[in-house]
C-alpha cells in the first residue's frame, strides 16, 4: 500500500450513532457489537496515523434550527432528522465519538446532506489537493452512506477499498446483504480489518 496517495475516509462517526447515549445506538448496536466495529475502526485509524496517511472525515449534515435549506424534496432520512434532531450541531450527538475523532491536520469536509460524502461537499477538492488516488472507506451506515460515498468515489476515479467489519448497519440483514452482494460490485478491493492491517504493516 502506498501511504502517500492513500487516504482513510471515516463517514459519520458521530456519538448519536456509536455512543451508548446516542439516539441511533439502539438501532446500530447489534451489528456494531457483533462485528466489533468500533474497535476495528479505531485500529485502522491508529494504523493510518502511525503511517502518516491522510485521514479524512465525511460528516453528515448536523441538525440546526434553521433546517435544511434549498431542498425542495426531503429524503425520508432528512425528514426524520428534522423531527428527531439527530446529529444536532453543538450537542453531544453531533460530535464525533472521542476514540474516532479528528486531530490537527486531518481533512474535515463540509457536511453531506443525504448519503454520499462527496455530494455537494468539498471532500473531493481537499483529497485532490493532497494528491490522493486511493481511498479506504469505513464508518456508517454500511448500506447507505458508505455505499453512496464509495459509488461517488469510483465515479470520481478513485481506487476504493471497502472494509466489511469496520462498518455497521441498522440490521444484520442489511449489513450482510450489502457486504456480500453490493460491496464486490462497487469497490476495487473488499477486505476485513485483519487483512487490511496486515497489508498496512507489510
Amino acid at each position: 500500500m502506498n501511504f502517500e496517495n492513500t487516504a482513510l475516509v471515516l463517514v459519520d462517526p458521530y456519538n448519536d450513532f456509536l455512543s451508548r447515549r446516542g439516539q441511533a445506538w439502539m438501532m446500530l448496536r447489534n451489528v456494531a457489537l457483533s462485528n466489533g466495529m468500533i474497535g476495528k475502526a479505531r485500529s485502522i485509524l491508529e494504523a493510518a496515523r502511525e503511517r502518516r496517511m491522510t485521514v479524512a472525515y465525511a460528516p453528515h449534515h448536523r441538525w440546526r434550527p434553521a433546517g435544511l435549506t434549498g431542498r425542495k424534496y426531503l429524503h425520508p432520512t432528512q425528514f426524520m432528522q428534522e423531527r428527531s434532531h439527530i446529529f444536532a450541531a453543538g450537542r453531544f450527538g453531533g460530535k464525533f465519538l472521542p476514540e474516532l475523532a479528528p486531530v490537527d491536520g486531518d481533512i474535515i469536509s463540509s457536511e453531506h446532506s443525504c448519503s454520499s460524502g462527496f455530494a455537494g461537499t468539498n471532500l473531493h477538492q481537499q483529497l485532490q489537493a493532497r494528491g490522493i488516488t486511493h481511498l479506504v472507506i469505513i464508518g456508517l451506515v454500511t448500506n447507505s452512506c458508505i455505499e453512496a460515498t464509495a459509488r461517488s468515489a469510483v465515479d470520481l476515479g478513485y481506487h476504493v477499498t471497502l472494509v466489511t467489519d469496520a462498518v455497521a448497519a441498522f440490521s444484520p440483514i442489511d449489513h450482510d446483504l450489502a457486504i456480500r452482494e453490493n460491496y464486490p460490485r462497487i469497490g476495487h478491493r473488499v477486505t476485513d480489518t485483519s487483512s487490511l492491517l496486515e497489508s498496512m504493516r507489510a
